[in-house]
């Protein structure tokens, strides 16, 4: 599906106000402020999605919820190792490592995380298109990134051939990176640019 700058415009306005809920909801859970960039966003064609997000084998700790509605579709947010170790450790108060891999209670902390994160998005994407989205609970895997994406795609149903990709920053705690990903289900991003009148 083509995506015009009109539409490129509408859908970084949303990405923007779902960063600001964000940054608000880790404000209150972090009890400091935090701040997002102004998002990144780009539609890029579904098999270009594994270059955009770089090395395949680099360990990422991967946030995956499925989205049910009448714009159904699968959102993924990843945060680099280091970030999501910063995240943990913020939420924790404290400066000691936490094994992303093993400790139940930091993967517990970053689904959290992913879920605000996640959600202020999606919630965002109801709020202007109108079409009432509701996300699951969410998932968390700390592994290679490709093989974090392949279990998603191979998920039953079927993609759309375009991809939204939103890419943001933190700050009040060290500058933590990281991105976002919502693979529409066939047919979803046309109905809610078309509910979004754009």
């Amino acid at each position: 599906m083509e995506i015009t700058q009109l539409q490129l415009d509408a859908l970084r306005e949303i990405a923007n106000i779902g960063s600001g809920h964000a940054a608000t909801a880790l404000s209150t859970l972090l009890q400091r402020r935090i701040d997002m960039s102004i998002p990144e966003v780009w539609a890029v064609p579904f098999e270009q999605v594994s270059n955009i997000v770089g090395q395949l084998d680099s360990p990422q700790a991967v946030i995956y919820v499925k989205v049910e509605g009448e714009a159904s579709g699968k959102a993924v947010f990843f945060f680099p190792v280091e970030s999501a170790e910063i995240v943990v450790q913020a939420l924790f108060g404290t400066n000691e490592p936490m094994d992303l891999y093993m400790s139940e209670m930091a993967q517990s902390a970053l689904k959290e995380v992913g879920n605000i994160l996640v959600s202020s998005f999606i919630i965002a994407l109801t709020q202007f298109s109108g079409i009432p989205l509701q996300p699951s609970v969410p998932a968390l895997a700390v592994d290679m990134i490709g093989a974090s994406l392949d279990a998603i795609f191979l998920e039953e149903g079927v993609l759309d051939d375009t991809v939204l990709f939103i890419d943001t920053q933190l700050t009040g705690i060290p500058q933590i990176e990281g991105q976002f990903i919502f693979l529409p289900d066939d047919g979803s991003l046309k109905k809610l640019l078309g509910a979004m009148g754009v």
